[in-house]
């Protein structure tokens, strides 16, 4: 079963922004690379992930809690609207891993699973069925391929800290769990006072709806970041998190720390929408045609939100609270 259409971000409303995006791109002369959709670079570490189109706004969510996530939910349209962004050129050169996505559920896609924005988790149900192409790009990501390893660099050098590169990873804790899974930005080893710490790195370069010439990094972490945040400390089995904030005006860096008991509930959240309503449906999908799962599987169709969800956006804003602001520079002078 499968539907022709697809998730984007209509980007002929944004002719300035994407060219500003992309005029970012440049050969080894220099030379600007727009029209060349095919090309590749080698060794430059690039990322790709599952977000939402950004803007400045803020949102309210359950019972008045404010979700500060700057963010709308993708439009479906046709493909040819974005075909410039799912050029090579624009994807992450490691982490070639859609289709081992497809079949997982994966951290960047925890928030959505549990309800932090009602309507994503219909879609994102929607998405496991088969029946509408997951989200694979749009202006916010395309930023985050061309500058994340600018802000890699940044933070490498303001913390010292070498960092690799794992491999995508399935949660390994019970086999019956190895449909979620995690692909970090990156893991840092060291020692403190002679005891091995460790730790995951988490780098976002926000795209602040194209704005982001005059916009100053996060002073605080976003709520439907923790369970991205969480996901990907249990699954690769981190203590810690380095969440890495870029900008081109600056930077800001924070420290979030493993916290067994919030992952305890998300997990219950997280297997209820898998158990409940993904992998049932998926058996009926595969014995029957379904043109239209929206009202054939209405009984598998999950809720708005999961009922723990209020329970998680009240825990989230505490280990936010909990966090520590490691670092904040604006043009390389840190600020008090």
């Amino acid at each position: 079963m499968r539907c022709s259409v697809s998730l984007s971000v209509n980007i002929l409303h944004f002719p300035s922004t994407l060219f500003s995006c992309l005029s970012h791109l440049k050969d080894r002369n220099g030379l600007n690379k727009i029209a060349s959709p095919t090309f590749s670079y080698i060794n430059r570490r690039k990322y790709s992930s599952q977000k939402f189109s950004e803007s400045r706004s803020r949102t309210p969510t359950i019972n008045g809690q404010i979700c500060n996530y700057a963010g709308h939910m993708p439009k479906i349209l046709c493909p040819k609207t974005y075909s410039v962004l799912q050029s090579s050129g624009l994807q992450h050169w490691f982490k070639s891993w859609q289709e081992h996505r497809k079949h997982k559920l994966t951290a960047s896609t925890f928030g959505g699973a549990i309800g932090f924005w009602p309507r994503r988790r219909v879609q994102l149900w929607l998405e496991k069925l088969g029946a509408i192409e997951p989200f694979t790009g749009n202006l916010a990501t395309c930023w985050s391929n061309i500058k994340e390893e600018e802000a890699l660099e940044r933070y490498k050098l303001i913390t010292g800290n070498a960092v690799l590169f794992p491999e995508f990873q399935i949660y390994g804790k019970n086999p019956d769990d190895d449909w979620l899974a995690a692909s970090p930005d990156g893991v840092v080893d060291k020692l403190v006072y002679g005891l091995p710490s460790r730790g995951i790195l988490e780098i976002k370069c926000p795209f602040f709806g194209g704005n982001t010439s005059s916009a100053s990094p996060w002073s605080r972490i976003p709520l439907y970041c923790v369970p991205q945040a969480q996901g990907l400390m249990e699954i690769v089995d981190r203590d810690w998190m380095d969440f890495y904030v870029w900008t081109p005006k600056g930077s800001s860096l924070f420290r979030l720390y493993r916290d067994v008991e919030y992952w305890d509930v998300l997990k219950i959240a997280l297997s209820d929408f898998w158990l409940k309503h993904v992998v049932p449906a998926r058996e009926l999908c595969s014995k029957s045609v379904i043109t239209n799962p929206l009202t054939q599987l209405r009984s598998l169709r999950p809720a708005p939100r999961h009922e723990l969800c209020k329970f998680l956006v009240h825990e989230s804003k505490c280990l936010v609270n909990n966090s520590k602001l490691l670092m904040c520079e604006i043009h390389g002078k840190l600020q008090n």
